[in-house]
């Protein structure tokens, strides 16, 4: 026979089913129910809902507890990141990074180490950040990669110094640092096609100036001290070991340098301009040559929006130009005041608000200067059109120049041509740049 239940084969008249276990008894199985009684399983269902949605409320309030927890955590770090407070800020950002803003409060933990000199935490945490589209955080891990960097290559560990430069160039397409991973490569010093030798902090030791066949007409060398900062520069003729000694630098907090070196007879010549920047602002420029000293200073004023709205330069003979603005962002115009002379300014913008031209007329009648600006991707292209001089020349020599092509690399000028009004180049130009601040060497061909 057949079990009723399960239909497995049993022997006739067992009372039990030897595979399901069922009691074999008189109930036709047809009429037992394939179900719990309606009343035991609603009951069921009401037990599991009631179940859930206490399991559910627990699950929502942590969660909500969580996120409320994280946000006054992220509140609470971002308003000592926003005063400069880093080391207050790091543990509140700490704790909202933890319990998941992760992505609010990322960069300003990474930037709070960064700025408190905990390099390593910075490094690992950029690692695990999505950055691609923050512009600041990009250049404050470029910075931090920079920093492993020399640690490393303090400790002789080049192999990690590699790989932190390595990330710092993808961060950056920066080829000074390209240079430096050359130069670590080839054990201390690299040498490009032109003949440039560069050292383990990408600097240049030695410049080429090279003509417009490709020939090296002749080439400087740049001298550090103990602290990388440049002291002078030597010219000289690669055939002609004998060097001619010029320029010595003057570094204060802020400068910036444009030295200037020329061919003069059997020798060279060199001006040496010294900018000191102030908050951002130009306050001093010295002129220095072997012969003469000039000194402009600068002072500004700025509304309440922090627009310029007058601005003096002052010769160290005492020779005042007022220049006064509109109090507006990338203004259109300006008026200037020299002695008894008027000058006035038109100004142009582009869209991502660069300068595309200055022109300065004379009374309104006659244009005395015009420059133009053309921005190319890595490449800005100026052109200048004197008609006639301007009392300011005085104070600062005119350069005989009509247009100058500025190459960038990612966001650093790298180097500068200089032409004259008939398109013969007549000087090449490098950018050099450190913690100690940065210098234009514009070497010039003879004449």
């Amino acid at each position: 026979m057949k079990c009723p239940y399960c239909s497995a084969e049993i022997e006739d008249g067992a009372k039990f089913c030897t595979n399901c276990g069922r009691q074999i008894g008189e109930q036709d199985p047809g009429t037992l129910p394939d179900e719990p009684p309606k009343k035991d399983m609603e009951k069921l269902i009401r037990v599991i809902t009631i179940a859930t949605a206490a399991i559910m409320t627990v699950i929502i309030g942590i969660t909500l507890g969580v996120r409320s927890f994280a946000a006054r955590k992220l509140a609470e770090g971002q308003e000592y990141y926003e005063k400069g407070n880093w080391d207050a800020a790091i543990p509140a950002l700490k704790s909202a990074y933890k319990w998941g803003s992760k992505e609010a409060s990322g960069v300003m933990l990474a930037d709070s180490y960064y700025r408190t000199e905990r390099i390593e935490e910075a490094y690992q945490l950029f690692e695990k950040l999505d950055i691609s589209d923050n512009e600041y955080a990009t250049g404050i891990y470029a910075d931090t990669c920079e920093m492993m960097a020399v640690k490393s290559l303090r400790s002789n560990q080049q192999e990690m110094a590699l790989r932190y430069l390595e990330k710092e160039y993808e961060l950056t397409g920066d080829e000074r640092i390209r240079n430096r991973i050359k130069a670590i490569q080839g054990g201390g010093s690299y040498a490009d096609e032109a003949g440039n030798v560069y050292n383990l902090e990408g600097l240049p030791e030695t410049l080429v100036l090279l003509n417009e066949r490709g020939e090296e007409v002749y080439r400087t060398d740049i001298v550090y001290d103990y602290a990388g900062y440049p002291q002078y520069l030597k010219a000289y003729q690669k055939d002609n070991p004998q060097k001619t000694v010029f320029g010595s630098f003057d570094w204060e907090d802020g400068a910036e340098y444009e030295m200037t070196v020329y061919p003069s007879g059997d020798s060279y010549s060199w001006i040496a301009e010294k900018s000191v920047m102030e908050e951002g602002e130009l306050r001093t420029l010295t002129t220095l040559s072997e012969v003469s000293k000039q000194i402009l200073s600068f002072s500004r004023t700025r509304n309440t929006g922090g627009a310029l709205t007058r601005e003096t330069i002052t010769s160290s003979t005492g020779e005042t130009a007022e220049i006064e603005w509109p109090g507006e962002e990338n203004p259109d115009h300006a008026v200037m005041q020299v002695g008894e002379q008027t000058y006035i300014l038109a100004l142009s913008y582009d869209s991502d608000g660069n300068m595309t031209s200055l022109k300065i007329t004379k009374n309104l009648l006659q244009t005395v200067m015009q420059i133009d600006n053309t921005y190319e991707e890595g490449k800005i292209v100026q052109q200048v059109t004197r008609i006639t001089g301007m009392p300011m020349s005085a104070w600062k020599p005119a350069r005989n120049y009509s247009k100058t092509v500025t190459e960038y690399s990612g966001k650093h000028p790298m180097t500068r041509s200089v032409f004259n009004e008939n398109g013969k180049l007549i000087a090449r130009g490098y950018y050099i740049s450190g913690s100690w601040g940065s210098c234009w060497l514009m070497m010039y061909l003879p004449q």
